[in-house]
């Protein structure tokens, strides 16, 4: 399955394992001809991006800001947005020093609490990126465990040893003015939750959607790699009653997340076409 458009992508700026050369040429085997860098709380690697990708693809510069309301959790896509705004640029590094900090505090709880030996090397090596998240640590976690026998089940990393922390978000209605403060466009990532998070409940999706509404949010991001068609429907009706966007994304990390593909928008074989997300539409 390969949708010729794909909205939602990370690289090793974040929590990717692709370097930006190493992305733009899956990118262009794949044929994909649309398509936007969205690095947590960082948009090094979107501007990194923008200076080498050839003229024949559209690229639009992105971000994946971590956020939350008095609802839940959420994810904040910004899209083209200018990224000289002093206001976003000044919240994006906010969100950058929030995740930062979880970091410590997760390098700290694993070594501490959790007792793991960790190298010199390898934290210098996890810390001298941009915005890194989970997976980074799942990959170094993995390094320290004992081999699974035969016969035993490995072990659930995330479960086991990268339990949720407190803080480490900034919030919500925030984000959509600083993106749209900056002539962007702001998007709910995966409504419905995304990979490793808990789905909301359908009253706790209708009390988030109205609260971003309300703060000026522009689309959705219904076509999702781990939504089925009822669910991506679903949201497509959202969204047309309510007057948003309607975008979509793979959430490619590479190796980090591997189930997860480029240009992937659905659980089930459905190609996407460009014309159905009309978050597009702002840009043409």
């Amino acid at each position: 399955m390969n949708s010729k458009v794909d909205l939602h992508m990370h690289t090793v700026v974040s929590d990717g394992t692709d370097t930006i050369p190493e992305l733009l040429k899956k990118i262009q085997t794949l044929g994909i001809t649309t398509f936007a860098v969205t690095d947590h709380d960082a948009i090094d690697g979107a501007l990194e991006m923008e200076c080498i990708v050839p003229a024949e693809i559209k690229f639009i510069k992105g971000v994946e800001l971590s956020c939350k309301t008095d609802v839940a959790k959420c994810h904040i896509l910004g899209y083209n947005y200018d990224p000289n705004h002093a206001a976003f640029r000044k919240f994006v590094e906010e969100a950058n020093d929030v995740r930062m900090n979880k970091t410590e505090r997760r390098w700290k709880y694993l070594t501490e609490e959790l007792g793991f030996a960790f190298s010199e090397e390898e934290k210098a090596e996890l810390f001298k990126k941009k915005s890194p998240g989970k997976p980074a640590f799942a990959d170094l976690i993995q390094k320290h465990l004992p081999p699974v026998q035969p016969g035993e089940a490995p072990i659930d990393i995330y479960k086991t040893y990268l339990k949720s922390l407190p803080g480490g978000r900034v919030d919500a209605i925030g984000a959509i003015k600083a993106i749209k403060a900056a002539g962007g466009v702001a998007v709910w990532a995966h409504p419905f939750g995304g990979v490793r998070e808990k789905r909301l409940t359908q009253e706790q999706f209708r009390e988030q959607l109205e609260l971003l509404r309300n703060a000026g949010i522009d689309g959705l991001e219904c076509y999702y790699s781990e939504y089925t068609m009822e669910e991506v429907e679903a949201l497509c009706r959202a969204a047309c009653e309510k007057g948003l966007r309607i975008s979509g994304g793979s959430d490619y990390h590479g190796t980090g997340k591997p189930h997860l593909h480029l240009g992937m928008l659905n659980k089930e074989d459905t190609i996407i076409r460009e014309e159905q997300l009309t978050v597009l539409d702002m840009w043409r």
